[in-house]
Formats: structure tokens, C-alpha cells, sequence
């Protein structure tokens, strides 16, 4: 009964919040916490998402996963066919006294990147923000070299609000910190997107 048990959870398709065309995303799991530490192990995908890449432990990077869960905005991302979690996204430093929240977001599945599914994602959670949590802006910081996900950001909604001239040094070469925002009153929610009454 309890091997049953086991299998049926192991098969249960995942929990999912909302489908827009391309992904869905779903609560972040503590079973998904391997996939996690796989994709910032990746230097690449490290970089990208941090501005640097810092060899950490397997435990090690497995906290930051556990910090992530203990903050209640974040998502899964699932390529819509097959429910395959690409990555993660979500909303930290939510300020309901400001309307404010800082937008992060990891592809870490290298096949989903330059196609559209990290576009989306962002969209959906910043519909998420502005519909739910009833915020006036969300902003996010990335780099210059970024300049996939700086396009990206464009599409969903994000416009450069600033820049820390040579802030980040990367391989001996140095780069701009960006700083990009999104308000309530210009964003396009997506369609389709989160259920409304």
C-alpha cells in the first residue's frame, strides 16, 4: 500500500497556478529542490542569473533554494506540453506599505532559452503582482552583458529606470548594473492569464 503510495506521487502531474500559451507556473516544491541546485551548479546559468559565479557546495546552493521556498511569491516554471519545470520565477522584498517588489527569474533549462518561454513567465507573474498583490511597481536589476534577458524584460513590460556604470567585473572586463521597472498603470496583462471573476 505504501509502495502504491509512493508511485502515485512520483506520476502525480504538478500543481499548477495558472497556463498561459508557452508555460505555466506552479508553487515551488521541496522535491524540486535537485533541479534547483543542477541549474545554478551551471556556471552559465549562474552568471546569467547572478552576475558571477561562486563554487558552492551542494548544501550550500541548496539553501538558497530553502530561502526561496520560505518567501511566499515564487514559482515553478513549466513548459506548457509537458510539464517539464524549466525554472523558477518570482516576487521578493514586497512592500504592501510601498506597492513595491524586486522581479527575479531563472531559466535553467539551456533548450526553453531565446524562444519566448522566459518572456512569458515574467509576464505572468508580473500579472500576478499588479492583480493579486495590488502593486504599484515591480523593478529588477540585471547586466549589461544580459542582453537576451534585457530584451526579454522589454517585451514583458520593463523599462531601464537605471544604471551603475562599470559596477559588475566579470572575467577582467567590466559592466553596467541595470535597474528596469514596470508600473501597474503600463503594464498589458497577458492573455490568457490568471482567472478573473
Amino acid at each position: 500500500m505504501i509502495e502504491n503510495q509512493k508511485d502515485e506521487k512520483a506520476t502525480r502531474p504538478p500543481v499548477i497556478n495558472v497556463r498561459g500559451q508557452k508555460v505555466a507556473l506552479g508553487p515551488m516544491l521541496t522535491t524540486q529542490r535537485e533541479i534547483f541546485v543542477a541549474y545554478m551548479q551551471d556556471p552559465e546559468i549562474s552568471i546569467y542569473a547572478g552576475g558571477g559565479f561562486k563554487a558552492q557546495s551542494l548544501e550550500q546552493t541548496g539553501q538558497m533554494f530553502d530561502d526561496f521556498l520560505k518567501e511566499s511569491h515564487n514559482f515553478s516554471i513549466y513548459e506548457l506540453e509537458n510539464l517539464t519545470m524549466i525554472g523558477t520565477g518570482g516576487l521578493r522584498e514586497v512592500s504592501h506599505r510601498n506597492g513595491t517588489a524586486s522581479f527575479g527569474i531563472e531559466i535553467g533549462h539551456k533548450d526553453y532559452w531565446g524562444k519566448g518561454f522566459g518572456t512569458e513567465a515574467t509576464k505572468l507573474v508580473l500579472d500576478y503582482g499588479f492583480r493579486f498583490l495590488n502593486l504599484y511597481s515591480i523593478y529588477l536589476n540585471t547586466f549589461s552583458f544580459n542582453a537576451r534577458a534585457v530584451r526579454s524584460y522589454e517585451k514583458a513590460g520593463f523599462k531601464q529606470a537605471g544604471r551603475k556604470r562599470g559596477a559588475i567585473l566579470l572575467n577582467g572586463q567590466r559592466y553596467d548594473d541595470l535597474t528596469m521597472d514596470c508600473l501597474a498603470s503600463e503594464f498589458e496583462p497577458p492573455v490568457p492569464g490568471w482567472f478573473t471573476i
